[in-house]
């Protein structure tokens, strides 16, 4: 494999990653080409993978975690410790010297590191924003690996975070609620606390919940942002309603209002638009923790049939119970999804089925004759 450098077919050092090229598009994401060629690099090679993270660690350090004024402070900390008068005045640094061959690599890395940064965030400025005014210490996880991160919360809530995603949280829950940030993609399991509310802070939206599992998907590149139910109720709320209304937040608010989603619903929130929209997910799912229906019908109203549906999965369908009492249907329905149901058991009473707003709505014109 090809490297812009090829001295790093081998081992190279510390010092020469942090003023690579290739290396920092790799740390911060830049070049596409650049990424998987370091990490072929590094693959089945234990050592190589240890001095990859080393080396991020450093990065962490010396550049995104600092504003732009420490960035400038640490540059001129850096060059009156390190550069003595003559290599201010320009001569040649004297590399034979690893201590002033460190920090002229760090003095490199910072000013190329917030070039980079000031080029293109990768990072999230509302995330960054949050967290930084939260006002108790917070722990933040980032997923730099191609597997789903586990996190595990002192509450027993627990997280998966996804590829490129970032979750602040603290190391306990002390007040009347539960807060978190996330920056990207992450299934939660929420510990039910009716007493405690938990609120997920992701970018432009504010998620809360009792107890229950669920989706977010808030990347800054996307053009909206999603919350998928699995199990339990959602409340959403855009940030700027939150900072405008504390009740929202507040430890004494224990119901769930805004934006409400149930299990198999999705809400989006388009950023230019700044409006919501909800609808079903792709493919919805029969709850975990409801009995197992049987859906062998035979000469059973329709109405039944829409009825075990609806507890099934959960989702609302709204029908006329009148009307289509008076169908009476058998089919098997067992092995099919939940639009192949609504499908065999529609044909069969010739009527049509709309998903409005995550519910579906039966139109029919009954069977009486």
């Amino acid at each position: 494999m090809k490297k812009k450098l090829t001295r790093f077919d081998s081992q190279p050092s510390i010092e020469e990653l942090l003023v690579d090229e290739s290396f920092l598009n790799f740390y911060f994401k830049k070049d596409e080409a650049d990424i998987l060629e370091w990490e072929d690099w590094a693959e089945d090679n234990t050592q190589r993978k240890e001095l990859i993270e080393k080396s991020f660690a450093e990065l962490d350090k010396l550049s995104l975690k600092w504003s732009a004024n420490q960035v400038n402070q640490r540059f001129d900390d850096l060059r009156d410790s390190f550069v003595n008068k003559e290599i201010r005045d320009g001569l040649q640094i004297p590399y034979s010297k690893p201590i002033i061959r460190w920090a002229a690599a760090a003095i490199i890395l910072i000013s190329i590191g917030w070039w980079y940064y000031q080029k293109s965030d990768t990072q999230s400025g509302i995330y960054k924003e949050l967290v930084a005014n939260s006002s108790i210490e917070l722990i933040e996880k980032e997923n730099r690996s191609e597997k789903p991160l586990l996190i595990t919360l002192d509450d027993g809530s627990s997280i998966l975070l996804q590829k490129g995603s970032r979750l602040s949280y603290p190391a306990a829950f002390k007040h009347d609620k539960r807060e978190v940030y996330l920056d990207g993609e992450a299934f939660f399991e929420v510990a039910k606390n009716p007493e405690k509310p938990f609120f997920v802070f992701a970018n432009e939206l504010v998620t809360k919940v009792l107890g229950t599992s669920f989706t977010i998907k808030a990347f800054k590149k996307q053009k909206d942002v999603q919350v998928i139910v699995r199990t339990g109720k959602v409340s959403v709320y855009r940030l700027d309603e939150v900072n405008k209304n504390a009740r929202i937040i507040s430890g004494e608010s224990k119901v769930l209002d805004g934006v409400i989603a149930v299990p198999n619903q999705q809400i989006s929130f388009d950023k230019k638009e700044n409006n919501f929209s909800k609808t079903l997910v792709e493919q919805p799912e029969m709850l975990s923790e409801m009995p197992q229906y049987n859906f062998e019908f035979r000469d059973e109203s329709a109405a039944n049939i829409f009825a075990t549906i609806q507890k099934a999965y959960g989702i609302i369908i709204i029908y006329d119970e009148e009307l289509l009492k008076e169908c009476p249907v058998t089919a098997t329905l067992s092995d099919e999804p939940l639009y192949g149901k609504l499908d065999l058991v529609c044909n069969a009473i010739e009527a049509q089925y709309q998903v409005i707003d995550g519910q579906i709505i039966i139109n029919s014109k009954g069977c009486k004759n």
